[in-house]
């Protein structure tokens, strides 16, 4: 009864809270030369710990015009600067070329060297610029065999592992030619795959999403196209693609420009949605479920009207446990405010609602890519702006209300270095939280870390981490409202673990007082504990199910050392299952371990202490 009434009143103050103001438009000096912007993207190239931005200049460049530069704006202690070394005239070697008009910017580590790398996307060419690590960027474009395209116009790239071999590939899109595959050969070169093994689609692309929609440990694509049918195409292990698009009910075919991947509903299945001219077409929807085809809930979900959409983004505004969804628009003389979507999921209610005005995120230049992320290093996102006819508009993130949040830095070993097409589960209290870490954008792609809101949660009873080439690591008992690291077979390697109040402690054998009380399928029992040489699993279970049940064991680093698998006999609620480590060669240090059993829909996690 006490945990009811403490549900139902977290309920009513949640939907009771007024939403005030949750964004301030900032007034820095360091936008006033710059003007008439497309693409845009973030990632920390200098790795001291900031987020830098890097804006596309629409203009053709030129030395004199500073506003026809794009510009890469170092992030110092929350403070924007414009990097010269990059942004004026040393950005290229030459500009007596042609380079014309430039759409996009994608970052990607692709010679995992852990320094984010630098594709540009102009109308004549495309460039990749190498982090050479001491703050400036080399244009290796022809020894890495790039092939430019002296008449079309590139929109953007995506970096994305699409064959598991640990390096990032490169999915080029056009506006007015056919889209390009290279594989990365992982020697600072890259292959240009026949036909884009399938993907070398025709239409008019404006942006990409790479997703494992079948859950098979492959990464598909999502290619949005304007003024045709978006497309989706299965990946076929590395090998090749099936465009399946219809099979998948991702059938879009309005002018497609944005997209953005979240988990809207919280059910562990990601989600889609794509902008497009809402007078025309709504935008819409694509909810994931069980099945792996997608149901479009637009109208259900209240999103449809985003205007002559551009670019859009999923994300947790507020922090409290539930993705929100941003949306910006507008085109020549058409000037439209952009759209803020406020989710009311964590209010009670399964839709979103136009909260547009009271964010104050609505500004009405015509706006063409968008980016969140954590410009300050408070806990809370923040979203930047590219305009066509006007300065870049960045929204500090002012929401009163101080919910927590996790930022989570995935570093691969086996994976490619930025681990992108790793999902990531928050499990806290009664929750899980989804993630899928990607960065794609409209004419864009960024490196930045994986945001959770955590609403009131004083801390996250486990981070689950699925890597690219399909295995798993867990990590319990973390701190909120930090950064952490998560490297690949090495758990959290920075961060805390929480450490509660001893208020805290006194709340928590509350909490389990109550719940001991509470009817449940599963018990579990180890003996001895502390160990030596074996440890007895003493479980018990009133559901009368036949199924498996799952044992693991894990590091206090969150590094999985032992998995047993192991049937319930069908007549018994109590059984015993020993574990000895010296009969399966598993080497242990002393110290505390935790174990987590699963079965039949329920899990217990608990700790072991190991004395040799």
């Amino acid at each position: 009864m006490k945990v009811l009434l403490r549900t139902l009143f977290f309920s009513v103050a949640l939907t009771t809270t007024v939403f005030g103001q949750q964004f301030d438009l900032q007034n820095l000096s360091v936008f006033n030369n710059i003007h008439t912007n497309y693409g845009n993207a973030v990632a920390d190239y200098d790795l001291d710990g900031d987020l830098d931005v890097f804006i596309v200049a629409y203009k053709a460049s030129t030395p004199k015009d500073r506003t026809s530069w794009s510009r890469l704006l170092n992030n110092r202690n929350s403070t924007l600067e414009d990097d010269i070394q990059f942004s004026g005239p040393l950005a290229r070697e030459a500009y007596n070329n042609d380079w014309g008009l430039s759409l996009g910017a994608s970052w990607g580590d692709f010679n995992n060297d852990e320094y984010p790398d630098l594709l540009i996307a102009n109308q004549n060419t495309t460039e990749l610029y190498q982090n050479m690590q001491d703050g400036t960027f080399k244009n290796i474009t022809a020894t890495s065999n790039i092939e430019s395209c002296a008449s079309c116009n590139n929109a953007g790239g995506l970096w994305w592992d699409f064959n598991n071999d640990g390096f990032l590939d490169l999915y080029l899109y056009f506006l007015d030619t056919k889209n390009k595959l290279y594989k990365n050969n992982g020697d600072g070169t890259f292959t240009l795959t026949d036909n884009a093994l399938g993907l070398n689609d025709p239409s008019r692309t404006w942006s990409c999403l790479p997703i494992d929609a079948n859950n098979d440990g492959w990464l598909d694509i999502y290619v949005v196209n304007d003024f045709g049918l978006s497309k989706f195409y299965v990946n076929n292990n590395g090998a090749s693609f099936t465009e399946a698009t219809k099979a998948y009910n991702l059938e879009n075919k309005g002018c497609g420009m944005g997209s953005t991947i979240g988990d809207y509903n919280n059910d562990g299945i990601f989600d889609i949605y794509v902008t497009n001219i809402a007078e025309s077409l709504v935008n819409p929807l694509f909810k994931g479920t069980s099945t792996n085809i997608f149901e479009n809930t637009t109208l259900q979900q209240k999103v449809g009207n985003g205007n002559f959409g551009w670019g859009t983004n999923f994300f947790d505004a507020d922090n409290d446990g539930d993705q929100d969804l941003y949306v910006v628009n507008g085109h020549e003389d058409l000037h439209y405010k952009n759209v803020f979507f406020k989710n009311l999921l964590t209010e009670g209610e399964n839709f979103f609602e136009n909260w547009s005005n009271a964010s104050k995120a609505n500004g009405m230049a015509n706006g063409m890519s968008t980016e969140v992320f954590d410009y300050n290093n408070d806990g809370y996102l923040d979203i930047l702006v590219s305009n066509t006819n006007d300065k870049p508009y960045l929204y500090k993130n002012t929401t009163a209300q101080s919910n927590a949040w996790v930022q989570i830095n995935l570093k691969g070993t086996t994976v490619n270095k930025n681990a992108v097409g790793s999902k990531v589960k928050a499990y806290v209290k009664d929750n899980t939280l989804h993630r899928f870490h990607h960065g794609a954008s409209i004419m864009g792609q960024s490196i930045k870390p994986v945001h959770f809101g955590l609403g009131t949660a004083k801390k996250i009873d486990s981070i689950s981490v699925s890597w690219p080439n399909g295995t798993k690591e867990v990590i319990y008992n973390i701190a909120t409202n930090q950064k952490i690291t998560i490297t690949e077979q090495q758990g959290m390697t920075f961060g805390d673990n929480y450490v509660p109040t001893e208020e805290e402690e006194e709340e928590e054998e509350g909490e389990k007082d109550i719940q001991e009380d509470l009817p449940t399928n599963l018990s579990v029992n180890t003996m001895p504990n502390p160990f030596s040489n074996f440890i007895d699993f003493h479980i018990e279970s009133n559901s009368l199910e036949t199924s498996e049940i799952v044992i693991e064991i894990f590091t206090l680093n969150g590094i999985r050392i032992e998995k047993i698998v192991d049937t319930k006999p069908e007549d018994l609620n109590k059984w015993t299952k020993r574990w000895q480590p010296n009969a399966t060669n598993t080497s242990l240090t002393p110290g505390i371990y935790f174990y987590n059993i699963s079965y039949n829909n329920q899990r217990k996690i608990g700790k072991l202490v190991f004395t040799p």
